[in-house]
């Protein structure tokens, strides 16, 4: 009887889409099975890995308490475990058998969740791509720091397949959609810096702008693409250079926070081409657009970031 209220509680605060049905057998060859088979052959072969992350798991209560903010950073718990714990990571995220001690506040179960696809996601193993979309596009948990580490997840995996399905997420709105295009940039693809850059084109309100802008700015990070293992290397100019035309041509159609967002993005990216870029939109501003393209050149030749 225990057992099974800790299962519908689990079921319900870590990610209750996918462990909704815990009661019932995955239908044979559902990518659902498919984890499960790879669970328990795991499970067999390494036990002891097991056991490194139920430890971990025992220590994100403590953590949760100690927290500053509003949520626990725990990836770190289970990074460190390296590719081992791999699917005893799956395991605990998609298919808990009970809730864990120390686990009681929604805040830590919070926590672990996310801690527990943060540091999955960072293994870019391409069998959990299911996992990432169903949890993104369909999952009952709709919290921000889910959708948000679900989409990171996808866009780890700087795939096509992965681009596109963020690429669609993101054009539906909502929660799922914001998380989606906050996440796209890390994708750093072209097909995903296009997709950020004819949103961006179209003008939206000034909290979308600023996502834009921020995600823009993660795609055609230099220091990203000098520092990270990104796979499309071939496409790293392309994609600096239209983050780069889509945050200098928005530049001058906003003005404070916002303003603010893209001339850091600016920076961020630091593309080649950003210079004659500014130089280009000088050529279709009026008299106060100058000045702030004025002042975005300024702030270019000073970058505190190269």
């Amino acid at each position: 009887m225990r057992r099974d209220v800790y299962r519908c509680l689990g079921a319900a605060l870590l990610l209750t889409a996918l462990t909704a049905g815990a009661a019932d057998a995955p239908l044979a060859g559902s990518w659902q099975a498919v984890l499960q088979e790879q669970i328990a052959r795991a499970r067999k072969e390494r036990p002891e890995a097991f056991a490194r992350v139920d430890s971990a798991v025992s220590r994100v209560g403590l953590l949760d308490a100690r927290k500053r903010g509003t949520l626990a950073s725990v990836s770190p718990l289970f990074r460190e475990l390296g590719p081992d714990a791999l699917w005893p990571m799956v395991e605990r995220l998609a298919f808990p058998s009970e809730q864990a001690k120390g686990m009681e506040q929604n805040s830590a179960r919070l926590a672990l969740a996310v801690g527990l696809m943060e540091a999955l996601g960072e293994l870019r193993d391409a069998r959990l791509v299911p996992l990432w979309k169903d949890l993104l596009e369909t999952g009952a948990d709709t919290r921000a720091p889910v959708l948000r580490a679900a989409a990171g997840a996808l866009a780890r995996m700087e795939t096509l397949e992965a681009a596109q399905m963020l690429i669609a997420v993101s054009r539906q709105g909502g929660p799922r959609g914001e998380a989606a295009q906050e996440k796209l940039g890390e994708c750093r693809l072209l097909v995903a810096a296009r997709a950020l850059a004819d949103a961006l084109a179209a003008r939206p309100g000034p909290e979308e702008a600023r996502r834009l802008a921020r995600s823009l700015g993660d795609a055609g990070s230099a220091w990203a693409w000098k520092t990270s293992g990104a796979s499309a290397r071939s496409e790293e100019g392309a994609v600096r250079r239209v983050a780069a035309e889509a945050l200098v041509r928005a530049y001058s159609h906003y003005t404070g926070d916002v303003r603010q967002a893209l001339s850091n993005a600016v920076l961020r990216v630091d593309a080649p081409e950003t210079a004659s870029l500014i130089d280009e939109a000088r050529l279709h501003a009026d008299a106060s657009g100058l000045a702030a393209l004025d002042a975005l050149a300024e702030r270019l030749r000073h970058n505190p970031l190269r």
